[in-house]
């Protein structure tokens, strides 16, 4: 005898930032979708990170702070060396935006 209160989909997405509700609205199309979220559904790293644009523009700010505070929003769970990576293409690629 099954439960009343289990619930069944076909797809589970596990977040609820911008990449987990974008692949939500995808997978739609094709069967019933659950979002599974931490809390509330603006609890999310996307909404934190406001779009998730980040750079080193000026001479007062670093790479090292951006780092910092991204391992400080991941509760230090984040791989550094891959946080570290990130940034410096972000930062390079802005860098070669803003000369041309």
């Amino acid at each position: 005898m099954r439960d009343s209160t289990v619930k069944y989909f076909d797809f589970a997405v596990i977040g609820s930032g911008v990449a987990g509700l974008r692949y939500a609205l995808e997978v739609a199309k094709y069967g019933t979708v659950a979002v599974i979220t931490k809390a509330e559904p603006h609890e999310s790293n996307t909404n934190y990170a406001q779009g998730g644009v980040s750079a080193v523009l000026s001479p007062s700010d670093s790479v090292e702070s951006h780092m910092q505070d991204t391992m400080v929003a991941g509760a230090y769970l984040c791989d550094e060396e891959t946080v570290r990576v990130r940034f410096r293409i972000i930062n390079a690629v802005n860098r070669i935006v803003c000369v041309n």
